[in-house]
């Protein structure tokens, strides 16, 4: 550990040369010393045997990242301390930082952690009002070839309790950060997205604080993706929700390999939905948008009840604020194709979906909307009409 506790109750750091012993533990209260070896950081270690809980074994790597981010954060004329305890939670921050008036907890994850374990030790960050920022080692957000990207839930989670609409991966062997942005998911933990690659002493601490630009650059993805729909056998079928839809279209008696070429694009913030956007996108339309006028309100408040759209919304502290922004962007996207109409407060089902006369016209369809849905999202870019991460009441 790096920091521990003098005579008087003071927090001191292993790195601190002016602090003479002796020094205590600042969980089990039992006396530690300072070790300082050449091949490593100096840092404490009790002197006798104990039961203490901050003696569980951590990698270098995980040493090195909680290193490399105090180091940055001192770069930037801050304040950093490494493993700050927090006695009443029983937990402690791997770095924490007070900043612009904010408290952040900086944690450096590398091994495998599940969702509900992520959310939970969020949630107690958020209860004494410190904002927790995730970082990744490389293993846990996996590249698998150009433009698509592996990780589980736990990370969607981190993403949806934050202001970041991306995946922060910590490289402290070069010293460089991963940003990982998503677009969308085609499958279970396989996601289709772009990275971006920094050194790390290139950002600052606020660039986490400001939503990334959603710039659109998954086209020929979309495309692959569109067309497996249409031809092939891979579809979502794991889930009832595919069975679901699968019925809807068999109402027009039709198939889900014909629906509507205007359904299925990656609106922005659709990745608050697990799945294919084409499956939680055709259970909005036709069971919520397409059965009554109703205020953005209304329409979150039914996704959030539906039996089948419920459940495929991703758990996150602020997962509210993403789902509103991912029904907001698909309205806009509907609005543009003339589906529907924005009046008095209420969206109005103006033209209905129907389905295509055939998989082979559907992907004619699809390429002619590609272009057209690519012109949209670069509208949307540069009228700077994505309206971020942190909340916006003008949205109806």
């Amino acid at each position: 550990m790096f920091n521990a506790l003098i005579a008087n109750g003071r927090a001191v750091s292993s790195l601190d040369p002016a602090i003479y012993p002796p020094y205590y533990c600042p969980d089990c209260g039992h006396e530690v010393h300072l070790r300082k070896k050449s091949n490593a950081r100096p840092h404490f270690v009790h002197s006798r045997r104990t039961d203490c809980r901050l003696l569980v074994g951590e990698t270098e790597e995980h040493t090195q990242g909680k290193t490399l981010l105090a180091s940055w954060l001192k770069d930037q004329n801050l304040s950093p301390v490494i493993e700050k305890q927090f006695p009443e939670e029983g937990r402690r921050a791997d770095v924490f930082v007070q900043w612009n008036g904010r408290k952040v907890a900086l944690e450096m994850q590398r091994s495998t952690i599940d969702s509900p374990q992520l959310l939970t030790r969020s949630r107690t960050y958020t209860e004494k009002e410190i904002i927790p920022l995730w970082f990744f080692v490389p293993k846990l957000v996996q590249r698998k070839k150009a433009g698509r990207w592996f990780w589980n839930e736990a990370v969607w989670s981190s993403i949806f309790s934050g202001y970041f609409n991306a995946a922060p991966v910590l490289i402290p062997s070069s010293r460089e950060l991963l940003i990982v942005q998503p677009f969308f998911e085609t499958s279970p933990r396989r996601i289709t997205a772009r990275a971006l690659r920094f050194p790390l002493a290139a950002v600052k601490l606020e660039y986490f604080f400001t939503p990334m630009k959603l710039s659109f650059s998954c086209l020929d993805e979309i495309l692959e993706h569109k067309n497996k729909w249409r031809f092939s056998s891979y579809q979502f079928t794991g889930c009832v929700q595919y069975w679901a839809i699968l019925e809807i279209y068999t109402r027009y008696l039709s198939h889900v390999s014909m629906h509507p070429a205007d359904l299925g694009w990656p609106t922005p913030y659709c990745y608050v939905f697990r799945g294919p956007p084409l499956v939680w996108q055709t259970l909005l339309f036709y069971r919520i948008i397409h059965q009554k006028n109703a205020s953005l309100k209304d329409i979150v408040n039914s996704v959030q009840k539906d039996p089948l759209l419920a459940p495929l919304i991703r758990s996150g502290l602020r997962a509210e604020v993403y789902l509103r922004q991912a029904v907001w962007h698909f309205l806009q996207w509907l609005k543009a194709r003339k589906a529907v109409y924005f009046h008095h407060g209420h969206w109005h089902l103006k033209k209905d979906l129907l389905p295509e006369a055939s998989a082979e016209t559907g992907w004619s369809q699809d390429r002619s909307v590609a272009r057209i849905f690519t012109a949209y999202i670069k509208k949307l870019e540069a009228e700077k009409r994505f309206i971020g991460t942190t909340g916006n009441s003008s949205i109806q």
